[in-house]
């Protein structure tokens, strides 16, 4: 999935012992200039070695940072990473896991304005360059961003960019303009940090997107289906949500493999905001047949209480029944096909984008997406988000989830229907809500 190139053989033995102590089992091929430091000569090294199926890393110590301008000649799956040393070799092995780490946040987390829409792109000119490998970027796509958003900064945004921080720390891009920021804490209200100072923004429209973003979301895609069709072992399954990552990562394995070597399994915890229609229409498009199994999430409430923060044992249900369902559908050497991505958690970013859980082998092909990009892939391939992100939901699950923030409570507060699912008013109690 990666290749990673650096000047000489010491700079590449540094690099070695990184990835033997932090990225062990990772597939990274590492790749040197053979100690060149001429451009011309480096360009032609690297126009014979870069390619379209993986993620290509140059890392620079500072005395070779000019090599940097050669950044133009290749595509938006190559990045040019400076590392504050002179040479990478000078670097400790801890600097040198930072600087892959940061590299791989720049390449989804940079972004640039054509005048009518946001490029994903770290080529050219940009606006918007984030090196955090926590940070996320995702588009606030239908009615329900804009009026929430209203709300609370009082300005009507259609289509806005949201760069997501830590600490709940929200930076919010109309065009190439930050508009506001605010603050989504786990718990407590939402605050405006800063509000806008204009009334009237440019309009960004999701189509729009897509076509000027077509060909870079077609380059992300080529890699994710390179590390599929290369590391899948026996019957293939894809633990489905309904949500944008693991139905994005539906759909890649489907065009990988084709739908009659793709299972789908929902688990359903009882407590669950209804996806019915969803699941039936993307598995009947995708022509995947879909199994169900039943985690007893809801059964354990009474006795187990509201999950939390720190203890989330609904998982581990979670888990359990999806397993059961794996072996019984596909045996004990199935391969497993996640929607993980590095920005969800510091966890996700640091396993390895093909490992092994028990006896399944587990492939994760958008590890290095953004959310915005998932988004964008979706609606490249016609299929439409869940209803629930039109409603301006960041993520789901159950209507019960100890992860649902500040904002998705202002959605639930008027989701009439679930006031009388069980165990809903307990949740919203919990979270200080009548």
């Amino acid at each position: 999935m990666y290749k990673i190139f650096v000047r000489a053989k010491k700079d590449h033995d540094a690099l070695q012992a990184t990835i033997n102590k932090f990225f062990k089992d990772w597939p990274i091929e590492i790749h040197t200039f053979k100690g060149y430091r001429t451009p011309g000569r480096v360009f032609e090294i690297l126009e014979s070695s870069v390619d379209e199926e993986h993620y290509n890393i140059v890392l620079l110590g500072r005395e070779d940072s000019t090599l940097a301008s050669l950044q133009k000649y290749f595509r938006e799956n190559t990045i040019f990473y400076v590392i504050d040393y002179t040479r990478v070799r000078n670097a400790r092995i801890w600097h040198i896991a930072q600087a892959f780490d940061n590299a791989r946040a720049l390449i989804r987390n940079t972004v640039g304005w054509n005048g009518r829409s946001y490029v994903f792109s770290h080529i050219g000119e940009t606006f918007l360059r984030i090196d955090l490998p926590a940070a996320d970027l995702f588009l606030g796509i239908g009615k329900g961003f804009t009026s929430l958003l209203k709300r609370y900064i009082r300005v009507e945004l259609v289509t806005p960019l949201f760069l997501r921080l830590l600490g709940g720390e929200h930076r919010i891009f109309q065009g190439a303009s930050l508009v506001a920021v605010l603050r989504i804490p786990d718990r407590g209200e939402v605050e405006v940090l800063r509000e806008p100072d204009k009334t009237d923004y440019i309009v960004v429209k999701p189509n729009q997107l897509v076509e000027d973003n077509f060909r870079i979301i077609k380059l992300h895609e080529r890699i994710a289906l390179n590390l599929i069709k290369r590391n899948v072992e026996g019957d293939v399954i894809v633990p489905w949500s309904g949500g944008r990552d693991s139905t994005a990562v539906l759909l890649l394995t489907v065009k990988a493999l084709g739908s009659k070597h793709v299972k789908a399994v929902y688990v359903d915890t009882g407590v669950d905001f209804d996806h019915e229609k969803y699941l039936q229409y993307v598995s009947s498009k995708l022509g995947v047949k879909l199994y169900r199994v039943r985690a007893l999430v809801k059964e354990k409430l009474k006795d187990q209480g509201l999950p939390t923060h720190d203890n989330r044992w609904c998982t581990v249900l979670k888990i359990q029944a999806l397993h059961n369902k794996i072996r019984e559908v596909a045996g004990e050497k199935a391969t497993i096909i996640v929607g993980d991505r590095d920005a969800e958690s510091r966890p996700r970013s640091r396993r390895p984008p093909v490992r092994f859980e028990n006896s399944f082998r587990v492939i994760a092909p958008i590890k290095n997406w953004s959310t915005a990009l998932t988004q964008l892939y979706l609606l490249a391939n016609k299929i439409p988000l869940n209803s629930l992100y039109y409603m301006g939901f960041y993520r789901m699950g159950c209507y019960i989830c100890p992860a649902l923030r500040s904002w998705e409570l202002e959605i639930l507060k008027d989701m009439k229907e679930l006031y009388n699912k069980p165990f809903f008013k307990d949740f919203l109690r919990s979270r200080g809500l009548n």
